[in-house]
C-alpha cells in the first residue's frame, strides 16, 4: 500500500524484451527470501536522471540500455498521493530499513546477469543469506549462458570481500560463469563437488524410497568418479575441475595444466557412450597422457615461451564432457550435438574473455559424435580456433574446410582402419573425403621419422588417443602447432631428424 516508484521496462530495454513491473515500497537496505531490497533508497530522488546516482543503480537491475522511451517514472507526487499517510519522508533511512517485495514471478524474471549485477551490491553478509534461501534462482543463473566478456567486467567491479563471498556462498554458480580465471572456478567448483556429495549422502539416509534411493546411489557414484578423477599423478601437470554440474546425469570438465597461462590449450571432446560416472576418470588421464606428451616435444623448443611461463607449463589438455553424449536411441539426431555445440561455444568464449591479451594457441581434438558437435559449433563462425582434428568422424553439413572458424584452414583428419564410422557421411559429409580439404594425419603405426621411436597402430572406433600411438603422436603435434611434424600416409621425409624438422 506504501507504493512510491513503478518501473515499466519496454521491449526496447535491456531485460530482452520481456516487459518488467515492479513496485517499490519504503525506504529499504538490504535483501531477503523472497524480497529485493534497494540499498538508501529515498523515492523522492528518483528520476530519469538520478536513478543511478547513489540510490538504485539502473544496471543493478538490468537496464544496462535505459532509454527516455524505456522507463516510465510516476511522479513522485502522485506516487505519494496514493500511499500511507503516516509516511515519514524525512525519517533517516538507515534507521527504519524496509523491503522491496517482488511476486514470485517477477523474482523469478530477475536472472541472467541481472541477478549478478544486483548481487554485486550486497554485502557479503548479504550474499550469503541471499545464496542460503534462493538455490533454485542460483541455478536459473547457471543454466542462462551469460556472455563471458559481461562476466569479466561484473567480476573486476567487485571487491575481493564480495568476490570472496560469492565463493563461499554459491561455488555452483561461480563455478559454472565462462569467462572467469580457472583458479577461481576451480576452487568453486571442488567446493560444489564435497557439498554436492555430502547433501546427496545425507538424503540418501533420510528414509526415502528405493526408486530414489537408487537414483540418489548413482549420483553418488558420479560424484565420486568425478572427485576420483581429479588428484594428478607423479609427472603430470596439476588438474582443475573447470566446470560442474551435480545435476542429472552430471557435467564434468578437468583441465591438465594452467589454463590462465598456457601457450597451448588442446580440447579432447568425445563422442557416444561417454557419462560423467563411466568415463571422466579415464578421459582424464587420456587428457593427461596427451599433455605430457605435448611438454616432451616442447622440450625441443626452448626459449619462445610466453612471458612469465615456464616450458613445463606451456600446456594445458581440457578433458571436456561438457555435454550429455548419445547412445543407440539418440544417436539418429543432432539435438545433443547442437547442445554440445553450444557449451563448446560458451567455453572458447571463455577462455578467450578470460585471457585478454595473451591468447594461447587453441585446438580442438575431437572423436566421433563429438566432433559432430566440434563442427556445427565451428560452422557458424561465433569463435575461431587455432586447430581442428577430426577423428572417426560421421561428419557434419559444412563440405569444406572453408566452411569452418579455423584460422587458416588447419584441419586435419584421421581414419583407423576397421573403424565403421569413417566415410559414412551420416551427418552430411566425410572429412576424410579429398574435396573436403582437411590434412590426412598417419594412424596406421610405424617408426617416428623424427625420434626414430616405435609407434603403436590405431585400429578400431576407439584407439585414436592410445599412447605410444602414432595417432596420439600426431593430436599431440597438432595441439601445439607443429603441423608441420604431423605424418600423414607418406610420413616425413626419409632421414629426417627434429634438428633438420626445426
Amino acid at each position: 500500500m506504501l507504493a512510491a516508484v513503478v518501473f515499466m521496462v519496454s521491449a526496447s530495454a535491456g531485460l530482452g524484451g520481456v516487459v518488467e513491473s515492479f513496485v517499490l515500497h519504503e525506504p529499504v537496505s538490504v535483501v531477503g527470501a523472497d524480497t529485493l531490497r534497494v540499498d538508501a533508497v529515498r523515492p523522492e530522488t528518483f528520476n530519469a536522471e538520478t536513478v543511478s546516482a547513489g540510490t538504485l543503480r539502473a544496471e543493478a537491475v538490468g537496464l544496462s540500455t535505459v532509454q527516455a522511451d524505456a522507463v516510465q517514472i510516476v511522479p513522485i507526487a502522485q506516487a505519494y498521493s496514493a500511499a500511507d499517510a503516516s509516511l515519514d519522508r524525512g525519517a533517516p533511512v538507515a534507521e527504519s530499513p524496509r523491503t522491496v517485495s517482488f511476486d514470485e514471478a517477477a523474482l523469478n524474471r530477475l536472472g541472467g546477469m541481472a541477478l549478478l549485477r544486483v548481487l554485486s551490491t550486497l554485502s557479503p553478509r548479504e550474499i550469503i543469506g541471499f545464496a542460503e534461501q534462493n538455490p533454485a534462482q542460483l541455478d536459473m543463473v547457471r543454466d542462462a549462458r551469460i556472455a563471458p566478456s559481461q562476466v569479466v567486467g561484473w567480476w573486476q567491479g567487485m571487491t575481493a570481500d564480495t568476490r570472496a563471498a560469492l565463493v563461499q556462498s554459491a561455488p555452483q554458480l561461480i563455478g559454472s560463469l565462462d569467462g572467469l580465471p580457472a583458479a577461481v572456478r576451480g576452487p568453486a567448483n571442488e567446493q560444489a563437488l564435497q557439498r554436492a556429495m555430502a547433501d546427496t549422502k545425507e538424503r540418501a539416509e533420510s528414509g526415502i524410497g528405493k526408486g530414489e534411493r537408487r537414483r540418489l546411489g548413482q549420483q553418488q557414484r558420479m560424484l565420486e568418479a568425478v572427485a576420483a578423477a581429479l588428484p594428478g599423478k607423479p609427472g603430470e601437470p596439476t588438474r582443475t575441475l573447470l566446470e560442474f554440474d551435480e545435476r542429472d546425469t552430471g557435467r564434468a570438465v578437468i583441465v591438465i595444466g594452467d589454463l590462465d597461462t598456457a601457450e597451448y590449450v588442446s580440447y579432447l571432446v568425445p563422442g557416444m557412450y561417454f557419462s560423467v560416472q563411466q568415463q571422466i576418470l579415464d578421459w582424464t588421464d587420456t587428457a593427461a597422457s596427451l599433455a605430457v606428451e605435448q611438454q616432451r616435444w616442447l622440450q625441443d623448443r626452448p626459449g619462445d615461451t610466453m612471458p612469465g611461463v615456464a616450458a613445463a607449463g606451456r600446456v594445458a589438455t581440457v578433458a571436456w564432457l561438457g555435454y550429455q553424449t548419445p547412445d543407440l536411441l539418440t544417436i539418429g539426431g543432432l539435438e545433443l550435438a547442437e547442445s554440445g555445440a553450444d557449451a563448446l561455444e560458451a567455453s572458447w568464449q571463455g577462455i578467450r574473455a578470460a585471457r585478454g591479451g595473451q591468447q594461447p594457441f587453441l585446438a580442438v581434438l575431437a572423436h566421433s559424435y563429438g566432433s559432430t558437435a566440434a563442427l556445427i559449433a565451428l560452422e557458424r563462425h561465433n569463435e575461431q580456433i587455432d586447430a581442428l582434428a577430426l577423428i572417426g568422424s560421421p561428419g557434419s553439413a559444412s563440405q569444406s574446410v572453408h566452411d569452418l572458424g579455423v584460422a587458416g584452414d588447419k584441419v586435419y583428419v584421421g581414419e583407423a582402419s576397421w573403424d565403421p564410422i569413417v566415410d559414412t557421411a551420416f551427418y552430411g559429409s566425410d572429412p576424410g573425403s579429398a574435396s573436403y580439404g582437411a590434412k590426412r594425419i598417419g594412424v596406421g603405426g610405424g617408426i617416428d621419422p623424427l625420434t626414430k621411436q616405435k609407434l603403436s597402430a590405431s585400429v578400431g572406433h576407439n584407439a585414436y588417443f592410445a599412447a605410444g600411438s602414432e595417432s596420439q603422436r600426431n593430436l599431440a603435434l597438432i595441439g601445439i602447432g607443429r603441423g608441420d611434424w604431423v605424418t600423414d600416409a607418406g610420413g616425413l621425409p626419409p632421414g629426417s631428424t627434429v634438428a633438420s624438422a626445426r
